[in-house]
């Protein structure tokens, strides 16, 4: 038994714990949406914070990920953990989003990189990665990476996204 214990192997176990809930029935079919579905939780930062919004196939919200709170103008970002929440909830889509609290929404260079790296990583997870946002302070205020030109999402617009994730099935071995 002694054996055992000191040669065996832990089980683990992963699973999502709710905690504050947003909740929508209505599918997220713009930037805009997006951005007014959480913008009431988040308008008010006072540092970089990333989050991930999971969404069903048919573009329902899932839940909403905090995967990084940084500091004034900075908040590190790994693959690895903006993936996590997305995995576990069986998401097969996700729109990034991250704020500049100085109000400025012009994306940096390091928002490009990161937002064409975790599109390049969902896309190997079958995750894909709608667009990548940045918000800012003031209510309903926005940049979409994705409409400024700055990430490729097959050439396809949201009205061509939706109506793909109505009539595509899911591919099956």
């Amino acid at each position: 038994m002694e054996d055992q214990e000191k040669n065996g192997l832990n089980i683990v176990r992963v699973k999502v714990v709710p905690g504050l809930r947003l909740m929508s029935d209505s599918p997220v079919t713009s930037a805009e949406e997006a951005v007014d579905f959480i913008t009431c939780q988040f308008k008010d930062l006072d540092r970089e914070v990333f989050m991930v919004l999971n969404l069903a196939a048919d573009m329902r919200v899932i839940n909403l990920d905090i995967c990084s709170v940084g500091t004034l103008n900075y908040a590190c970002v790994h693959p690895r953990e903006v993936f996590k929440s997305s995995l576990l909830s069986n998401a097969s889509r996700c729109l990034i989003i991250h704020n500049h609290p100085s109000g400025s929404l012009s994306p940096s260079q390091q928002d490009i990189d990161v937002t064409n790296r975790l599109a390049s990583a969902g896309k190997l997870l079958g995750i894909e990665v709608m667009d990548s946002l940045i918000i800012g302070p003031e209510e309903h205020t926005l940049v979409s990476l994705r409409q400024e030109g700055y990430m490729n999402v097959d050439g396809m617009n949201w009205n061509e996204l939706e109506r793909a994730a109505e009539s595509t099935p899911e591919q099956t071995l």
